[in-house]
């Protein structure tokens, strides 16, 4: 059996997993460039770039068109946007990555989690506990990240300053 000691050495020696990069690097909601009859009939917002595949290395943001034309069994995740920022449900992700410590919010009665950071008015919100990576105010105690991005760009710190937060 495992114990508490060598689960926290195994945790601070994970990595995050390859296409997460990725996704935080990508912009979503643009027009898809490959079937821009579909995408430009519609809304960007809801109906442009809005997907993506974690299991294909090339790619970026996919529309609905693009996933039904290659991507058949293949884990996509769909991003959200709240607030003018993306985000993804929690139920979506939960099973490919780890979101604990990560501020989640409740959309539409799911729980969901920031992409990225969020740019602070002023001097942010006031509260006891704060973004480890960019000091935003955070609304639950139990959480020490505002986003996903914020978790990776910590967890690559050495070990001793990072607790292997993926």
């Amino acid at each position: 059996m495992v114990g508490l000691k060598e689960m926290a050495r195994l945790d601070a020696a994970r990595q995050p997993p390859a296409w997460l990069r990725r996704l935080l690097d990508t912009t979503f909601f643009e027009p898809c460039p490959e079937h821009l009859a579909v995408t430009a009939s519609r809304s960007t917002r809801s109906f442009g770039c809005n997907l993506f595949c974690t299991d294909c290395a090339g790619s970026g943001a996919l529309c609905s068109g693009c996933v039904a034309a290659g991507h058949e069994g293949h884990r996509i995740i769909q991003i959200r946007k709240s607030s003018a920022h993306c985000m993804v449900k929690v139920s979506d992700v939960e099973r490919l990555l780890s979101v604990s410590q990560v501020q989640t919010y409740l959309i539409n009665g799911e729980e969901a989690v920031f992409l990225d950071k969020r740019e602070m008015s002023g001097k942010g919100r006031a509260g006891k506990t704060r973004c480890e990576e960019c000091n935003r105010g955070l609304q639950h105690e139990g959480a020490l990240f505002c986003s996903l991005g914020c978790k990776v760009k910590r967890s690559r710190l050495p070990p001793s300053i990072s607790s292997g937060y993926l």
